[in-house]
C-alpha cells in the first residue's frame, strides 16, 4: 500500500480534518492509545500540550496508508503494517490514534503518532531517513500481499510524467480541475515551445498569462486571478526555466496579469462562465443527491450494527463471568486448576467474538463500498464531462478576453406592459379553457393576418397552459401518493416499536415473578427452619406484615430463659401451622431455635455461636 507520512504540528486542525464526515463518506475512528482524553481532538491537543516542554515544534507524525483500490483489505492487516511502521521508526509505545476514511468508493487509514517520549527528559523522537523506510515497506506489503506494484517501485526512471503532489491536487481541487490534465497541459505547452513568446502565447490559448511571481520566479495567472508555480507543475527548476525564459524582470508582475485579465472580464463573461457552471452543476445534481442518500442509509445500518453486537456482547460477557463459582468451590477450583481452564475458555471465547464482530462490520463496509462505487463511477463520468466542459470554457474564454470580444447579447428583456398583456392573455385562455372556438375564429376571413397570428399565439399558450396544468397535477397526486406511503411506513415503524416495548415489558414481568416466587420460597424455608433442622419435609407457609405493637425481643428471651428444655424441644419440633404467619413470628422461631441449641449443645446463651452448634436431635421425628 501507498505510505505517505509527515513530521508537523497543527493538532487541532489535523482533528478537525480526520473527523471530517463532508469529504469523506464514513469517518471511524479506530483506536487511540497512550492519551489521558479518550476522544480524537483531546488527545491530539494533549500532545500538544507536553510539547510545551520541548523546543519540537513538529510534535505529531501523521501517516496515511492508501491500498490499491481492487484490493480488499481488512483491519487486521491495517493494524499489522502500523505496528511493522512502529517498531521500524522505533515509535514502539508512543501514543497513536487510528482513524479510517471511506472516499469515493475506496477505504484508506490515518495514523498519527506523539514525537514526544514520556520520559524524564520529555524528548522528541528523531524521525531521520523516515521517507527511505517507509518505501522498502511499502514495497513489501506490496509484494506480501500480491498487488501488483505501481510503476515508481518499479524503477525510479519508469515514474509518470504526470504524477502530482499533494499540493497540487489540493490546488487543483480547489478549482474543480483535474490536476493530472491540468499538469500534462503545462507540461506539452512547455515542450512545445522554444522560447518565452512561444510559450506564453500557449498559454495564454486557454486563459493563463506568464507572470513574475513574488515568492517564486516564475508563473502562471488565469483570467480568475488564480496563481500557478511553473517550476512545481512542470517538474522543470527554476535554472531550466531562466535558461528558456530569459529574466524574469522583463516578464509583468502577477498583480498586473491579474488586472489585465480582470479588466478583460466584463459581467457579460461573468454572467457566461457563471451560466456555463451552473448548467453543469445542475446536469450532476440528481446523482449527487442519491449518493447523500446511499450514504445516509449506509450510516444508519452502521449504526444498528454498532448497537445490536454491544448488546450482544455485554450479554455474552455476563454469560462468561456466571462460569466463575463462588464461595468455597471457588476455592476448591483454584487448588484443583479449574479455575485456570476456566479463564483460558473464556479467553479463547472472547477472542472468537472479536473475530466475528470485526468480520460482519468488514462484511457490510465491502458491501457499501461496492454500492458506493457504482455511483462513483457514474459521478466520475460526469466529473470528467465537466472538466472537458471547462477546459472548452477556459479556451472560449481566453478567446474572448485576448480578442476584447464578448459572448453573443441575450435577447432585450421584454417590458413590463408586454409582460402584464402576455400574462393577461395566459388567464384568458387558461379561465376560458376552450381552444376549438379559438381555432374557428381562424376561419374568419375577416381577421387580418396580425389578429390570426395573435390568436394562434394565444392557442399555443392554452396548450401549454393546459399541459402544465396537467403536469402540475399529476405531481400533486404523485407527491400524495408517497406521503401517504411515508406515513403508512412511520406507523408500521411505531407499531413495530411498541410491539418491542410491549414484548419488553413482558419479559420484565416474567422476571419479576420469577424473582418474586424466588424471595417466598427464601422467606418459607426461613420459617421452616426450626422444623427442618430435625429432618422433618417442607411446609409452605404464607407470610404477613404483623399487627399490633412492635415486637419487644428483650422480653421475648426472658420468657424462653423461664420455659423449660422440653418445652423449647417441642416447640421446635412442632410442624408450623397452615395458617398465614407474620415477621414477627419468624424472630420469634429463630430466637426459639437459638435458645433451643444453646441448651442441648451444653453452652450458654453468652459463648452460643452458629459455627460451633452440635445437632443434639434424635434422627426421629419427636412427638
Amino acid at each position: 500500500m501507498i505510505l505517505k507520512a509527515s513530521q508537523r504540528a497543527g493538532a487541532r486542525e489535523l482533528a478537525l480534518h480526520l473527523l471530517n464526515g463532508d469529504t469523506n463518506e464514513h469517518v471511524t475512528v479506530h483506536e487511540i492509545r497512550g492519551f489521558v482524553s479518550l476522544d480524537l481532538e483531546g488527545a491530539l491537543e494533549e500532545a500538544q500540550a507536553l510539547s510545551r516542554g520541548t523546543r519540537c515544534t513538529q510534535y505529531l507524525f501523521s501517516l496515511s496508508l492508501n491500498p490499491p483500490d481492487y484490493a480488499d483489505v481488512p483491519v487486521e492487516d491495517f493494524e499489522t503494517a502500523i505496528d511493522k511502521i512502529e517498531k521500524e521508526l522505533k515509535l514502539t509505545g508512543q501514543p497513536r490514534a487510528i482513524v479510517f476514511h471511506e472516499k469515493n468508493g475506496r477505504r484508506h487509514c490515518h495514523c498519527v503518532w506523539s514525537r514526544i517520549h514520556y520520559d524524564e527528559k520529555l524528548k522528541a523522537i528523531n524521525m531521520a531517513h523516515f521517507k527511505t523506510k517507509l518505501s522498502v515497506i511499502a514495497k513489501a506489503l506490496y509484494q506480501e500481499h500480491g498487488w501488483e506494484l505501481p510503476r515508481g517501485f518499479k524503477k525510479d526512471t519508469e515514474t509518470e510524467a504526470d504524477n502530482y503532489r499533494r499540493a497540487e491536487w489540493q490546488q487543483a481541487e480547489r478549482l474543480k480541475e483535474d490536476p493530472a490534465a491540468l499538469k500534462e497541459f503545462f507540461q506539452t505547452a512547455w515542450a512545445q515551445s522554444d522560447n518565452t513568446k512561444a510559450f506564453a502565447a500557449a498559454l495564454q490559448e486557454y486563459g493563463y498569462f506568464l507572470a513574475r511571481g513574488d515568492r517564486r520566479g516564475y508563473v502562471a495567472v488565469d483570467y480568475q486571478g488564480e496563481t500557478y508555480s511553473l517550476s512545481r507543475w512542470l517538474g522543470v527548476k527554476t535554472n531550466a526555466l531562466k535558461e528558456k525564459l530569459g529574466d524574469k524582470a522583463a516578464l509583468p508582475s502577477a498583480d498586473q496579469a491579474r488586472s489585465y485579465a480582470e479588466s478583460r472580464m466584463d459581467e457579460n463573461l461573468k454572467t457566461h462562465l457563471a451560466a456555463r457552471r451552473a448548467a453543469a452543476k445542475e446536469k450532476r445534481a440528481p446523482m449527487a443527491q442519491e449518493l447523500r442518500q446511499l450514504i445516509k442509509q449506509q450510516r444508519h445500518e452502521r449504526e444498528r450494527l454498532l448497537t445490536r453486537q454491544s448488546a450482544r456482547w455485554d450479554q455474552e460477557t455476563r454469560a462468561r463471568i456466571k462460569r466463575f463459582p463462588r464461595g468455597l468451590t471457588a476455592v476448591w477450583d483454584r487448588v484443583t486448576g479449574r479455575y485456570k481452564q476456566i479463564c483460558a475458555q473464556n479467553t479463547e471465547d472472547t477472542a472468537a467474538c472479536q473475530k466475528r464482530d470485526r468480520d460482519e462490520q468488514h462484511q457490510l463496509i465491502q458491501r457499501h463500498l461496492a454500492e458506493s462505487q457504482k455511483l462513483h463511477e457514474s459521478l466520475n463520468f460526469y466529473k470528467r464531462e465537466q472538466q472537458a466542459e471547462e477546459w472548452r470554457i477556459k479556451q472560449q474564454m481566453a478567446g474572448y478576453i485576448n480578442t476584447a470580444t464578448q459572448p453573443d447579447t441575450p435577447a432585450p428583456p421584454i417590458s413590463r406592459i408586454q409582460e402584464q398583456i402576455i400574462v393577461l392573455e395566459q388567464k384568458i385562455v387558461t379561465l376560458s379553457d376552450n381552444i376549438e372556438d379559438l381555432q374557428s375564429a381562424l376561419d374568419n376571413a375577416l381577421l387580418s393576418e396580425e389578429a390570426q397570428v395573435r390568436i394562434r399565439v394565444l392557442i399555443e399558450r392554452a396548450k401549454e397552459a393546459l399541459f402544465s396544468k396537467k403536469a402540475k397535477e399529476k405531481s400533486y397526486f404523485e407527491h400524495r401518493k408517497r406521503a401517504k406511503a411515508e406515513e403508512l411506513e412511520q406507523a408500521q415503524q411505531q407499531f413495530y416499536r411498541h410491539l418491542q416495548r410491549h414484548e419488553k415489558l413482558k419479559q420484565e414481568f416474567e422476571q419479576q415473578k420469577r424473582q418474586i416466587a424466588h424471595n417466598r420460597e427464601f422467606y418459607a424455608r426461613i420459617q421452616n427452619m426450626a422444623y427442618t433442622l430435625n429432618g422433618l419435609p417442607l411446609h409452605r407457609i404464607t407470610i404477613t406484615a404483623p399487627e399490633g405493637p412492635p415486637f419487644n425481643e428483650v422480653k421475648y428471651q426472658q420468657n424462653l430463659r423461664r420455659q423449660s428444655t422440653a418445652s423449647l424441644i417441642k416447640a421446635v419440633t412442632t410442624p408450623p401451622p397452615k395458617q398465614p404467619i407474620t415477621t414477627t413470628g419468624l424472630r420469634e422461631n429463630v430466637l426459639t431455635v437459638k435458645e433451643a441449641l444453646n441448651r442441648t449443645s451444653g453452652g450458654s446463651k453468652q459463648s452460643f455461636k452458629p459455627k460451633n452448634i452440635h445437632y443434639n436431635f434424635p434422627t426421629k421425628p419427636l412427638s
